[in-house]
């Protein structure tokens, strides 16, 4: 952990910044309780970043489309096979996870305030088309809505980032965790690519 005292009064404001935003919400947390947190005097906030709004715009800022890169990466050609579609889904699922827990903060406040953003939406808007191309070759269903898969994905891996802490707590379960994050992603996955009900016919085992 880096020394926070140490660290550029900016440094600090915008970490305890995105730290407050992403538990309390912007409009939740005032100036003088960022101040407080980055241990600085309550005017660095209009000295830095003139407001805080300011100070949530630079916060936003840091979530550039390159924190997206791996993720857009694998959706930007096309699949070649219904095998290809089904892998790249798995490593998009584990590179954005990936994302959120290195970017947690910033990225739980840019999901919740901002949720427009250029990267979240440049994303979203691939990982749709991607969804759409699977379609036209016949890896998904006609009738999935792919606006709502690609929010139920992004939901899923922001929640759990975002309540890791509590989840931790209560159930000893660590996202970070190698093994336990494999096993998170795996079922998440398992149900996005084959739902909860048997088919019809299926018996049980």
């Amino acid at each position: 952990m880096p020394d926070e005292a140490a660290a550029p009064t900016r440094e600090r404001l915008l970490r305890s910044g995105a730290r407050l935003f992403a538990e309390q919400g912007f409009r939740g947390v005032s100036v003088r309780d960022v101040c407080r947190a980055a241990e600085t005097s309550s005017n660095m906030i209009h000295h830095y970043f003139g407001s805080k709004a300011g100070l949530l715009d630079a916060i936003v800022e840091q979530f550039s489309i390159r924190v997206f890169d791996v993720p857009m990466r694998l959706l930007a050609t096309p699949p070649k096979s219904r095998g290809d579609f089904q892998s790249r889904i798995e490593m998009l699922f584990a590179a954005t996870l990936d994302v959120f827990i290195v970017h947690r903060d910033v990225a739980l406040v840019v999901a919740r305030e901002q949720p427009d953003a250029l990267p979240l939406a440049g994303y979203m808007e691939r990982f749709v088309a991607f969804l759409e191309t699977g379609k036209e070759l016949g890896f998904v269903r006609e009738s999935l809505d792919s606006d709502m898969v690609g929010g139920a994905l992004l939901d899923r891996i922001a929640n759990q980032v975002r309540f890791a802490p509590w989840v931790k707590r209560i159930y000893g379960s660590d996202i970070e965790d190698e093994e336990y994050r494999r096993r998170w992603c795996a079922s998440n996955l398992d149900l996005f690519f084959h739902g909860m009900v048997a088919p019809s016919g299926a018996t049980s085992k």
